[in-house]
């Protein structure tokens, strides 16, 4: 009987010890969750953060609190994602960037590609080639041929160096056969007041960060036409080369327990078709779109490998 007892109260332990456990695992989150943005407040990301961030707090109950990591193209914010401990309290709403072009460009990095669960993706940033209202340019053929007639003498900027609008206009410029003077920035917030002044000759920005500010797209870096600016016509279309948009979606550190992932995921798919996260991305003339974290790890995968093709083809030498 003693024996009986022992091995029953033994037994009531482990499956205590174990249901605790599990209701460990269903109150996540139990906390905040700081949330990295890995590139400046005011910028598009930026802002679709803060909303998308807003939509996982009432979902899930704990606040989601942005944190502002910029700097070196994104990865500063992803080294911090990559050393923080994989339980879920840390991750990053943010372009694939940092994750995906990067690595191939920036000597030294603390992470690789395989540092990080992308979790799931929330909506695909399109860039332009962007001037302001005083811009003599109407098309890009005349920006074009004005570069040819004064070589070296116009600038544009873009974010850091190895960035999808850095690509993006690198590509270009080699393409139509012109020599330009690149200016990084550390995110658009920084580029825009630059190219809306006149101190730049173009700039590649993000059409989720063009909204309201008198700036003219001359062409979009895109397979079709964006439904923000029907009348610009894409890259493909004017014979030149297409660097596939900025996949923006959430990253969690490698390790993270499934279960937290689970939650994440599912609540991302919830945000994502939420009316105030559409309402935002209508404004910014951005299309939702979610991919769970197998679809959205699959096409990252791909994006790594052709970006690593892209540098090489483009000449790009790590820093």
């Amino acid at each position: 009987m003693a024996r009986l007892a022992i091995s029953t109260a033994v037994g009531m332990a482990l499956c205590a010890s174990l249901a605790g456990s599990v209701l460990a695992q269903e109150r996540y989150p139990a906390q905040p969750v700081t949330t990295i943005v890995p590139f400046t407040a005011g910028g598009g990301v930026d802002i679709l953060a803060r909303v998308l961030a807003n939509e996982f707090s009432k979902l899930l109950g704990q606040p989601f609190l942005i944190v502002n990591r910029d700097g070196a193209a994104g990865t500063i914010g992803f080294t911090q994602l990559a050393q923080a401990k994989p339980d879920g309290y840390t991750i990053s709403f943010s372009p694939s960037t940092p994750m995906t072009n990067t690595p191939h460009l920036m000597k030294g990095l603390a992470y690789t590609f395989d540092s990080f669960v992308p979790v799931c993706s929330c909506f695909d940033n399109e860039f332009a080639v962007l001037v302001n209202q005083a811009s003599p340019y109407r098309s890009l053929k005349e920006l074009i041929d004005d570069a040819k007639a004064k070589p070296g003498k116009l600038s544009w900027g873009s974010v850091g160096y190895g960035s999808i609008p850095h690509l993006s206009g690198a590509a270009l410029v080699k393409a139509a056969g012109i020599a330009a003077n690149n200016i990084p920035y550390r995110g658009d917030a920084q580029m825009l007041p630059n190219l809306i002044s006149g101190e730049l000759t173009f700039g590649v920005g993000a059409m989720s960060s063009i909204a309201g500010r008198g700036l003219r797209p001359l062409v979009v870096f895109s397979d079709k036409r964006h439904p923000g600016a029907p009348d610009v016509a894409t890259v493909l279309e004017l014979g030149y080369p297409n660097v596939p948009p900025g996949f923006n979606g959430v990253f969690a550190t490698k390790g993270t327990p499934e279960a937290v992932l689970d939650t994440l995921e599912k609540a991302c798919e919830q945000a994502v078709r939420s009316e105030g996260y559409r309402a935002q991305l209508d404004k910014l003339h951005q299309t939702p779109n979610f991919e769970n974290r197998a679809d959205f790890t699959k096409k990252l995968r791909a994006d790594f490998e052709f970006k690593a093709r892209l540098v090489k083809e483009l000449d790009l030498k790590p820093q």
